[in-house]
């Protein structure tokens, strides 16, 4: 007979089943449908009492269904899931804030974010509800200037603009894009004066400098414009000589050298560096799209020896200039 430490009762689990005498007081009868599949799976032994290692066993089928069970409406769950992010819900715009100092501020920095994706219907009816929220704002009457500038409604782009000079006179980007609508309709005496104003507040903007410049050149003004463009000399940080140089030869017919220029430009500085200038020859019909373009890969970096040629020397602090 097998023994161990818990007693004959525990031992007589691993003995092989006999027949055991019917007992009918057992809450699990012996003669139950279930039994001889739970002794052929489960390895139970019925006896008058179940014991712990038959509860155990039972407890072990039993979880093993669950976790299956479990699994099964676990994996519907995630297929549903899966479902849900493949169709992504549409965007819901937020609420704009009940204060109206509020309301005004986000209306109109989304008609700005619109604007910068070129959505001009959608700026402009965001900042109709940033004038209803606070009526009379220069920032507001600029954007709206801005916008129509972009259709190329001209009249009221400077109606727009004017008005924000009225609300605020000293606001300078409004005087900037006010000469930039005159400029672009051919009143260079007018745009010359409100690009002037401008550099009053701005006196180094390059931008500003150069749309006087060509001013000056296209209203007929050659001593002013040659004044001017006798004072410029190549700038590591600014491409507004090579551009200013430029301008002039397409002015006099040479598009041999004002291509070159150009070419050089987009050689030296980075692109959108140079497409803020070149914009004025594109829409004078100096230049077209195709030749806003940067050069290849290979001529896209200057030569150290070409440009020791376009730039001027650098004096050392404390050395004697050649005589």
């Amino acid at each position: 007979m097998v023994t161990d430490p818990w007693g004959k009762r525990w031992a007589t689990r691993w003995l092989p089943i006999k027949p055991a005498p019917p007992v009918t007081r057992n809450f699990m009868r012996r003669d139950c449908a279930a039994r001889g599949w739970f002794e052929k799976v489960g390895k139970i032994r019925f006896e008058p009492y179940l014991s712990f290692w038959e509860f155990r066993s039972m407890g072990k089928i039993i979880l093993f269904f669950l976790v299956c069970l479990v699994g099964l409406v676990g994996c519907g769950k995630k297929e549903n899931r899966v479902g849900e992010v493949s169709t992504p819900k549409p965007k819901t715009q937020e609420p704009l804030p009940e204060d109206a100092e509020e309301r005004y501020k986000v209306a109109y920095i989304q008609a700005a974010q619109a604007f910068s994706r070129n959505d001009l219907e959608g700026a402009l009816t965001s900042l109709e509800v940033s004038d209803q929220a606070k009526p009379k704002q220069a920032s507001n009457a600029n954007l709206r200037g801005a916008i129509f500038t972009r259709k190329r409604d001209w009249v009221k782009a400077e109606e727009a603009f004017r008005l924000a000079l009225q609300l605020q006179p000293d606001l300078p980007m409004a005087q900037f894009n006010l000469g930039e609508v005159l400029f672009l309709n051919n009143k260079y005496p007018e745009a010359r004066e409100k690009f002037q104003i401008f550099l009053n507040s701005q006196p180094k903007n390059d931008l500003g400098l150069y749309k006087m410049y060509l001013c000056d050149l296209l209203a007929g003004n050659s001593s002013k414009a040659n004044d001017y463009l006798s004072t410029l000399k190549p700038d590591p940080m600014s491409p507004i000589y090579y551009f200013a140089k430029a301008a002039e030869a397409f002015h006099q017919g040479d598009k041999v050298a004002a291509t070159e220029f150009v070419s050089s430009a987009y050689r030296i500085y980075p692109p959108d560096a140079n497409s803020t200038f070149a914009d004025s020859l594109v829409e004078k019909g100096y230049l077209t799209g195709e030749q806003m373009t940067a050069p290849t890969q290979d001529d896209s970096k200057m030569k150290a020896e070409e440009l020791k040629t376009l730039l001027p020397p650098v004096e050392k602090s404390g050395s004697k200039p050649k005589s």
